[in-house]
C-alpha cells in the first residue's frame, strides 16, 4: 500500500505494491513508486520518472510507464517522445520479466499502434490477475473513458476495491466510474471517503464535482470546488486545468459568465497551450459560453493557433471534433473543411470497432459541429441528429459530451425560432 506521503519501502526491487520489478535495484524501484505517487495522485513530479527510465534501459516496466506517459499527451509529439523507451521496453523484453510486466508492455504496444480496444482487453485481462497494480487500474480506467465504455470504467473501479480498500487515491478512481455509471449517491459517498483518506485527492474532487453537474446542484458545486481548490496549486496541469474548467461550469450554470471568463483568463488557458487537454478544456468552454449568449473577445486566437498544429493528427475522435470547431468558429476560410477532408481520409482507413466509431460518428458529428459554428443550422441539424445517439462511443464524459446535445438543441431552436435555454451540464 501505498501512504499519502508516499513513505515507501521495499524487500528487494519489488513495488509499493510488493509486485516484483524486472531490471531494477532497490534504488530503481524507489524512483518507481515515486512515479507511482505522482501517479495517483496528480503531483507535478511524473517527469521524474523519464530519468529513471533512461538510468535503468534493462527495466521494462520503467520504460513501458515513460512510454504511457508520452502517449497520453494524446499529441503526434507524444509518440515521437515515446519512441526512444518503446525501444528499451523492446529490448528488455529479451531478458526475463513477469508475466505481468509482460502484459503491461503488450498493452502499451496495442496503444503505440492505436489500437485502443484491444489496449483495453489487455490492461482488462492484467488487473484480473493483479488488482493490486493500481496503476494499471487506472490506465485501463483511461482507456474505458477515451472508448466510452462506462461498463469497463466500473469494472476498473470496483476492482481496485479488492486490494486497496484504504489505499489513498482509489476511492477517487471508483467515484468517478459510479458517477458515470449514474449511481450518484455511491459516487458521492465514496469521493468523500477518498478525501477523508487524501483531502487533496483531486480525481475524488472531480468526481463529486459531477455529481452535482448531474444535479444540477450548481450552488453546491461552487461551494465543493472552492473547499477543495487550495490543494490543486500543487497538482500537475492537467488535473489543475480539469477542475477549473468544472469550476467555470458552475458559474456558467449560476448564470455568471464574467466569473466562467475570469476562470479562464487566470486558470484555464495558458498554462501549457501546447496541451491538447488544455486546449480541449478551453475550446469547450467558449463553446459553452456562446450558445449561452457570451462574447469571448479575442480569446479563439491563440487557441486557433494551437489547433492548426493538430491538423491531421486524429488521435481521439472526441478531441477531433472540439478542434473542427475551433477551426469552424474562428480559423481562416477552408480550414474546417481542410479539417473535415483529413478526417473523412482518416475514418475510411478504420477497420473493426474503430470504424464504427470514426466513420458512424465523428465523421458526421464533425460536420454537423462545423456547420453549426458556420451557422448553418439547417444542416447542423440534420448531421447531428443521427450521430448523437451512439455519442458515447467518441469519449469523454456525461458533462464533456453535454455540448454537443445543447448545440442540436440550440440549432434546433434557431430553426424554430424559440429561444434556447443553454444548459450547461
Amino acid at each position: 500500500m501505498i501512504s499519502a506521503h508516499s513513505s515507501l519501502s521495499h524487500a528487494g526491487a519489488r513495488d509499493c505494491f510488493d509486485m516484483p520489478i524486472s531490471g531494477a535495484d532497490a534504488a530503481a524501484a524507489k524512483a518507481y513508486d515515486h512515479y507511482v505517487f505522482e501517479f495517483l495522485s496528480y503531483g507535478p513530479e511524473l517527469r521524474k520518472l523519464f530519468d529513471m527510465a533512461d538510468a535503468y534501459p534493462q527495466c521494462a516496466l520503467a520504460n513501458a510507464h515513460a512510454a504511457t506517459l508520452h502517449l497520453a499527451f494524446e499529441g503526434a509529439e507524444g509518440w515521437t517522445n515515446a519512441a526512444p523507451y518503446l525501444r528499451h521496453m523492446r529490448a528488455a523484453r529479451h531478458h526475463q520479466i513477469t508475466e505481468r510486466e509482460a502484459l503491461y508492455c503488450d498493452m502499451v504496444e496495442a496503444w503505440a499502434r492505436r489500437d485502443f480496444h484491444l489496449a483495453l482487453d489487455i490492461v482488462d485481462q492484467l488487473t484480473v490477475r493483479w488488482p493490486a497494480d493500481l496503476c494499471a487500474i487506472k490506465w485501463g480506467q483511461y482507456h474505458a473513458f477515451n472508448l466510452g465504455d462506462q461498463a469497463a470504467l466500473l469494472r476498473f473501479g470496483q476492482r481496485a476495491r479488492i486490494a486497496h480498500e484504504n489505499t489513498p487515491y482509489a476511492h477517487g478512481l471508483i467515484a468517478f466510474a459510479l458517477e458515470q455509471d449514474h449511481q450518484l449517491q455511491a459516487a458521492e459517498d465514496e469521493g468523500k471517503r477518498a478525501v477523508e483518506i487524501a483531502i487533496d485527492d483531486a480525481w475524488a474532487h472531480h468526481a463529486v464535482a459531477h455529481v452535482f453537474e448531474t444535479r444540477q446542484k450548481v450552488r453546491e458545486g461552487l461551494r465543493w470546488m472552492d473547499h477543495c481548490a487550495h490543494t490543486w496549486e500543487g497538482k500537475g496541469v492537467f488535473i489543475r486545468d480539469h477542475n477549473w474548467w468544472h469550476t467555470a461550469l458552475f458559474h456558467l450554470g449560476n448564470d455568471d459568465q464574467a466569473s466562467a471568463l475570469e476562470v479562464f483568463d487566470t486558470r484555464l488557458w495558458g498554462n501549457w497551450p501546447e496541451f491538447p487537454q488544455e486546449q480541449i478544456g478551453a475550446i469547450s468552454l467558449l463553446w459553452r459560453l456562446e450558445i449561452l449568449g457570451g462574447k469571448p473577445g479575442t480569446r479563439w486566437s491563440p487557441i486557433v493557433d494551437q489547433v492548426r498544429a493538430r491538423a491531421g493528427e486524429h488521435i481521439l475522435p472526441f478531441h477531433d471534433l472540439h478542434y473542427v470547431y475551433a477551426l469552424a468558429r474562428a480559423g481562416a476560410p477552408g480550414e474546417a473543411e481542410a479539417f473535415l477532408d483529413s478526417l473523412n481520409r482518416y475514418a475510411d482507413e478504420q477497420t473493426g470497432p474503430a470504424a464504427q466509431i470514426w466513420q458512424g460518428v465523428c465523421a458526421p458529428l464533425a460536420r454537423g459541429v462545423a456547420r453549426f459554428a458556420q451557422e448553418n443550422f439547417s444542416e447542423a441539424v440534420t448531421l447531428m441528429r443521427p450521430a448523437l445517439a451512439n455519442v458515447q462511443s467518441i469519449g469523454g464524459s456525461h458533462a464533456q459530451r453535454q455540448v454537443f446535445f445543447d448545440t442540436y438543441e440550440y440549432a434546433r431552436s434557431r430553426l424554430s425560432g424559440r429561444r434556447h435555454a443553454g444548459a450547461t451540464a
